[in-house]
């Protein structure tokens, strides 16, 4: 029998209006449940597909995200993994984590059930992507931004998060937003001290989650070793974002128009989603120029002081094949 995870979100009304609409810290309970305990952690690392277990290592500036590198994760246990966390400086991304585990599932199907019942400005909202994010102490996840419209649902230790203002130029140019989308660009975006200024920065606590208008620009960096959740989804409204840019890559920028629209109202955005959608499902959108080298030769490593150690060769990440048959 299913579990009834809906309780899990203790939201106000004022939060459920405004979710999604502005930066927000809300509260939930999903920390305290065994699904996200160290012993649970542990054994779902044990058996969980390697293309669906992603290894990050990083530098300390947050301006140079050209120091991301892939770290090799595939031979290693689950207490070796959270071993290796604990002392170096790694993200490790569980992705696809509703798709291999039914409890996982059945929470985030629950929690768009919730979001859907509660929020009068969001139409059928769906799962997108979901994945449980575990960090070092003192690493960061650069300046970028999702495509989909998404969320942080905190469950151990701290991490402070920056959020910077939705779709603005002075941080976004909008075709930012639509090379992402087009595949053309990594979610990575530039990023300059002086944005914080103009941010909403939380250091999370346990049972609290994050959530901000979709395409805003965000940056975290860790305080200690800690979990998280994060989901994405997509709604009628912002599957209709993503196709006005989406049309206005593909279909408006290679005819030469510059002064490309982001209204979401009326007719022509209306045309724009029926045209994208449509080349989406037929296939005809041209394939992106973005690529990602997850080529490397560190591997984790709990019994090294920094968890992580060098190969005599550099070689292809397990991960590397998330979206292919490889185990």
């Amino acid at each position: 029998m299913a579990k009834n995870y809906s309780e899990c979100i203790q939201w106000s009304a004022d939060e459920f209006n405004n979710f999604g609409k502005v930066p927000q810290v809300s509260p939930h309970t999903y920390h305290k449940l065994d699904l996200f305990s160290d012993e649970t952690l542990t054994a779902l690392l044990d058996n969980y597909p390697r293309k669906w277990l992603q290894c990050y290592t990083m530098g300390f500036d947050p301006e140079n995200h050209q120091d991301w590198t892939p770290v090799h994760i595939a031979d290693n246990t689950g207490a070796e993994i959270l071993e290796a966390l604990q002392r170096g400086r790694m993200w490790v991304n569980v992705i696809n984590i509703d798709k291999y585990n039914g409890e996982y599932a059945e929470l985030i199907r629950q929690m768009y059930v919730t979001i859907n019942d509660k929020c009068d400005h969001i139409t059928n909202a769906k799962s997108a992507f979901s994945a449980l994010i575990l960090s070092s102490p003192g690493v960061q996840v650069y300046c970028h931004i999702d495509a989909d419209a998404n969320m942080l649902w905190h469950l151990k230790g701290r991490k402070r998060v920056w959020v910077y203002p939705a779709r603005d130029e002075r941080f976004t140019p909008q075709t930012y937003i639509e090379e992402i989308i087009g595949q053309d660009r990594h979610e990575d975006i530039p990023y300059e001290r002086w944005y914080d200024d103009h941010a909403i920065s939380h250091e999370l606590q346990p049972g609290e989650a994050i959530s901000w208008p979709q395409h805003s620009p965000h940056r975290v960096e860790n305080v200690d070793f800690n979990v998280s959740l994060t989901t994405s989804y997509g709604s009628a409204e912002s599957r209709r974002q993503l196709s006005v840019h989406g049309a206005n890559h593909h279909i408006l920028k290679p005819l030469g128009i510059t002064q490309r629209s982001t209204e979401l109202e009326g007719v022509v955005p209306a045309f724009k989603e029926l045209c994208y959608r449509g080349m989406n499902v037929l296939n005809l959108l041209k394939q992106g120029k973005r690529n990602a080298t997850n080529v490397t030769d560190l591997q984790v490593d709990p019994e090294h002081p920094q968890g992580m150690s060098k190969r005599d060769d550099k070689s292809l990440t397990k991960f590397a094949y998330s979206d292919k048959d490889e185990d």
